[in-house]
């Protein structure tokens, strides 16, 4: 069956949103009596029946929903943007697929794009959470510079474990990293940072030192930032699968 996103979908009358209205009618060319899905994005799927269908609207009876508990362990990763935005939103859509629970986009020093489109970037989310049927959206957090993402850790009462995934640096050669499936622990919330393609300065590095990350690889081949990032989240779903 169908599934459609509608973050503010009710019991009885619902009017679906414009984009979906006419991916529904012109697209799947549906017909009143048809039956489609509409998720919420926190967990809730509801069964719809097409009352009536226009260009750019359409009419829908929702029935009751079926709810489905949030994952848990969570995943958060603090990702710098790639200069290629093609390259971010793919990252996006498998890290939806995956099973990714929140993503930081964070401005370093060496991030070659500094513009966020927040509206394409949660649209590739909603996208990709019906494609592959799950019941909740990740959180997109908006865009911070690395500073201010770190000084919100000191503001959470429960910290995750912290990871920092980057290269050898050769200014600080004692820095050991360890691999990531041994390092993260099973069974706890986790947060990654991934770098830009010029990946973290030492510097920054040190911040993450200061702030308690644990220093990780993900083995010996150099991986660009959207690959790392895939590679995390699919370390963490391997490691805490049932």
């Amino acid at each position: 069956m169908r599934r459609f996103y509608a973050p503010n979908v009710a019991l009885g009358p619902h009017e679906l949103g414009a984009e979906e209205s006419r991916h529904l009618g012109q697209v799947l060319r549906a017909k009143p009596g048809d039956t489609i899905e509409l998720a919420d994005g926190r967990g809730a799927v509801f069964p719809a029946e097409v009352v009536s269908l226009g260009k750019r609207e359409a009419l829908l009876q929702v029935g009751s929903p079926e709810c489905h508990p949030e994952p848990s362990p969570h995943l958060t990763l603090w990702v710098a943007p790639t200069k290629h935005t093609d390259r971010f939103e793919w990252f996006l859509e498998k890290a939806c697929e995956c099973g990714v629970s929140r993503i930081q986009p964070i401005w370093t020093m060496r991030s070659e794009r500094r513009v966020q489109k927040p509206e394409r970037w949660q649209r590739t989310l909603a996208e990709a959470m019906k494609q592959s049927r799950r019941a909740w959206l990740p959180e997109l957090l908006p865009a911070a510079s690395l500073q201010d993402a770190l000084r919100t850790l000191y503001e959470m009462k429960d910290r995750p474990w912290l990871g920092l995934a980057h290269c050898p640096v050769p200014e600080h050669p004692n820095w050991e990293r360890q691999n990531i499936k041994q390092a993260m622990p099973v069974g706890q919330d986790v947060l990654i940072a991934i770098g830009p393609e010029g990946d973290f300065t030492p510097a920054e590095i040190e911040a993450f030192s200061e702030a308690h990350f644990t220093p990780v690889t993900f083995g010996e081949h150099r991986l660009r930032t959207e690959t790392a990032a895939l590679y995390a989240v699919q370390a963490f779903q391997i490691l805490n699968a049932p």
